[in-house]
């Protein structure tokens, strides 16, 4: 486990309840996992020396700003790749990462957990098939409230709420943009319109 935030406390009970595993985690200490949840958890501070460990597969789970620098690390261990959404904030170091992963045959995937909602997943088959028939226009919304998502902590403090960890709704919510993509295929233009929202106090 690479961070042991929100989303990285949920892989980490998900890996729990699907059986006995010995889980080893890298972290800075400073996720919100209650740290009862971390009972049993083998900790390093140092991602060196938890790849020493020679671990089998890295759910990489920290800020987006810093996904690409510990996966490019983990792949060159060898490690398999399960990485939280969105890959990266920038596209620096994406064409060595394919690369490292192509020639050592690891396993990788981006949590876009949408791909597999069943609705979705049956709209997609009806396409593919032509039993739904020419798709003329599609449409998605999405929307959070930031100060609800994590009524835990300061949003303004969160990844998503920062710039310098890869914050902002284009990459904090890109699931629709992701399953649009999955469903209707390659993007031949994009448009966009952005503004901020001052009373949230975030500088996304």
């Amino acid at each position: 486990m690479v961070g042991l935030g929100s989303i990285g406390g949920r892989h980490l009970r998900n890996l729990r309840a699907l059986g006995d595993h010995s889980i080893l985690c890298y972290r800075t200490g400073q996720g919100s996992l209650c740290e009862k949840e971390f009972d049993g958890v083998v900790n390093e501070k140092d991602l060196r020396k938890a790849l020493q460990h020679h671990p089998d597969i890295a759910v990489i789970s920290n800020p987006t700003a810093i996904h690409m620098e510990t996966a490019l690390a983990c792949a060159r261990s060898g490690c398999h790749l399960f990485i939280e959404k969105p890959l990266s904030s920038n596209l620096e170091g994406c064409d060595e990462l394919m690369r490292i992963v192509r020639e050592n045959r690891l396993i990788t995937m981006i949590g876009c957990q949408f791909r597999f909602h069943p609705l979705l997943s049956s709209l997609k088959k009806q396409l593919d098939t032509g039993k739904v028939g020419r798709v003329a226009g599609a449409r998605a919304e999405w929307g959070e409230y930031l100060p609800d998502w994590h009524p835990w902590e300061d949003y303004r403090q969160s990844y998503s709420a920062r710039r310098d960890l890869g914050g902002g709704v284009t990459l904090t919510l890109i699931h629709p943009l992701d399953y649009l993509y999955w469903i209707f295929g390659p993007v031949i233009q994009t448009k966009a319109m952005s503004s901020k929202v001052p009373s949230l106090g975030t500088g996304v």
